[in-house]
């Protein structure tokens, strides 16, 4: 049973580089950076895991994710050796294909066959790069792919039956592939909210955003939350973010987000991933930047000791 730690596309470098201080002195087995557009939002990935390698961790740090439009495959294949050289080879790429909402809107790029793009990024960086390369997996077809093409696969925001299925599928593609599930990484990262009470409006918060702005999301969620995904869908359309944290139920908090106490939300990550079935269980943390405050410290410390 694997931990990681994660903060969310609107932490800063110093919060990034405070928690990875942190972390460093913990047992957690990754520490990953992700990436937005740091025009906009966040970090730039890459210069943010370059600023925290060193060779002394025995965390592995990596990132979930970039995407395969942002960057060409030679700039992504350059950035990855550098930090795992740096690192002593303690440097995991992941990789996805984002989604419309972010490479066209944020990026002003077309999002254009993206399950044969990062395809051949795959290809090309399995000639360039000796690491690792785990794929952001939200769909059945790219979860297929990720198994066949990919070193592991990151999941965020699916049910838990769901992951659980695919964890299932993956298991069969690999073994039929003549290779060993055993090397193969199954990742999901849970939103948590780490505070003296379950925190119900962050959690709502983050999956008023993901939902209702982003059908990658939104689409497997609809299998088992029909009504209230397409309630939240309308309302963001209509109304925006604050409507629509209204419309996100305890149920789809509770099944998607940890929330509470530090005891509580380690108790919380280790049901999850007994329920899943998932190798690595990270603790993502999405928040506002002015959320990352010495409160948030403190609590990722109590969290971090206990995992």
């Amino acid at each position: 049973m694997k931990r990681g730690i994660e903060l969310g596309i609107n932490a800063t470098l110093p919060s990034i580089q405070k928690a990875a201080q942190i972390a460093n002195q913990s047992k957690i087995d990754y520490f990953f950076v992700p990436e937005t557009n740091p025009n906009v939002m966040g970090v730039d990935a890459f210069d943010a895991l370059e600023k925290i390698a060193d060779g002394k961790r025995d965390m592995i740090i990596g990132t979930a994710i970039v995407n395969v439009f942002s960057r060409k495959k030679e700039q992504i294949s350059l950035n990855a050796n550098r930090i795992y050289e740096k690192t002593n080879e303690k440097f995991v790429l992941g990789i996805g294909t984002s989604a419309p909402v972010i490479v066209e809107k944020l990026w002003k790029l077309k999002f254009e066959r993206p399950l044969s793009r990062i395809i051949d990024y795959t290809k090309h960086l399995r000639s360039n790069f000796r690491g690792k390369i785990f794929w952001a997996a939200v769909g059945q077809k790219t979860t297929q792919l990720a198994a066949q093409n990919a070193d592991g696969v990151i999941f965020f925001l699916k049910p838990r039956k769901q992951i659980s299925s695919d964890i299932q599928k993956i298991k069969q593609i690999v073994s039929s592939a003549g290779k060993s599930f055993d090397s193969f990484e199954t990742i999901c990262i849970v939103p948590t909210y780490v505070d003296s009470s379950e925190n119900f409006k962050a959690a709502k918060t983050t999956l008023a955003k993901y939902i209702g702005a982003n059908e990658f999301y939104s689409n497997p969620l609809s299998k088992e939350f029909e009504k209230e995904v397409m309630e939240i869908r309308k309302t963001f359309k209509e109304s925006g973010l604050t409507k629509t944290i209204e419309k996100v139920g305890d149920d789809l908090v509770k099944e998607l987000t940890v929330c509470g106490t530090p005891t509580h939300c380690k108790q919380m990550l280790d049901n999850f991933q007994e329920e899943t079935g998932c190798k690595t269980v990270i603790a993502g943390f999405d928040l506002p930047k002015e959320g990352f405050d010495s409160k948030f410290f403190e609590n990722l410390k109590k969290l971090l000791a206990m995992m």
